[in-house]
């Protein structure tokens, strides 16, 4: 198998990237959907450009955690090498991925799932298809595709390509036995003021949408692990992870931190769609949480 790799190692850029949609961030999250079938044709040479130019440089999350990409492109004739290149089967027929690198020191896991969700989404709107892997990809052979210190690792990856125009058996049963589809209500989500009382759309007012595009983004499993607070009369949110057992807040599981970056990551482009301000910031409001396995992450101060 001839593997040809598209981009090179670019120093990390400690200003933030700050990517240009040039369609609504509504309508490319509410078209989006995991794929797993490729087309194993050639991306135009004008959108490989495009997605260089994406990548070149190093992201820089909102607390700082940097991140670097890089795309690769998987030339072979024999179809089962590339398919054990990638997702012990998971993913078949394609072509190009996209690495998410990160350093061994780099702890903010949420930064990278926040950064790597904005390019997927930038890879939505050029009509490409993409599914997240943080597991089910064989580390060792993405490991050899790419050039990577010592000092780093791959933290996700992501095929991206022409996806077939009908999905496969067993994509249909894929996202059948994760519940690709299924989302939980609002009343499961976002709550006003506490943990126990949920929110309303109406009492969203006009995050409504915002919040309505968090529960569309992707999640390992479907879990959908982020619950939001929202302060009365206010425009704050306070962002927390949600986890099935008990953990120490230095220890949460790295899928489900990145489950937690993507949201944010829909959160704020779909503000800054709907003319919202805001920023991220921590500062922890001691919400009672009831022991309920919950780990407080960030706030959105809105103006």
């Amino acid at each position: 198998m001839t593997i040809f790799l598209i981009s090179f190692v670019f120093p990390i850029n400690l200003s933030e990237i700050e990517l240009k949609y040039e369609k609504s961030i509504i309508a490319t999250i509410s078209k989006r959907v995991s794929r797993r079938a490729y087309d194993s044709k050639e991306i135009e040479s004008s959108k490989l450009k495009k997605i260089r130019k994406i990548l070149k440089n190093g992201f820089k999350g909102p607390f700082g955690g940097k991140s670097r990409f890089t795309l690769i492109d998987c030339v072979s004739t024999d179809t089962s090498e590339k398919q054990r290149l990638g997702t012990y089967g998971f993913i078949r027929g394609a072509r190009y991925y996209i690495l998410g690198i990160l350093d061994n020191d780099e702890q903010n896991i949420v930064d990278f799932g926040y950064s790597f969700e904005k390019i997927i989404l930038k890879m939505t709107e050029l009509e490409l298809g993409t599914v997240w892997l943080g597991a089910t990809f064989r580390y060792n052979q993405f490991k050899k595709c790419t050039k990577i210190k010592t000092s780093e690792y791959i933290a996700a990856v992501t095929p991206v390509g022409y996806s077939l125009e009908k999905p496969k058996v067993y994509e249909k049963i894929i996202s059948w036995g994760i519940g690709a589809r299924k989302r939980k209500p609002w009343s499961k989500l976002f709550f006003l003021e506490n943990l126990t009382d949920s929110l309303s759309e109406n009492e969203a007012s006009k995050y409504a949408t915002v919040l309505e595009m968090v529960r569309l983004a992707p999640s390992a499993r479907n879990e959908e692990p982020w619950r939001i607070v929202k302060e009365k009369d206010s425009n704050i949110y306070h962002i927390y992870l949600k986890l099935n057992r008990r953990f120490s807040d230095d220890s949460l599981p790295s899928m489900k931190q990145m489950d937690i970056g993507i949201a944010m990551s829909h959160f704020e482009l779909t503000a800054k769609d709907q003319k919202l301000d805001g920023k991220w910031v921590k500062k922890n409001p001691n919400i009672d949480t009831n022991s309920k396995n919950l780990h407080y992450i960030a706030s959105w101060i809105g103006k």
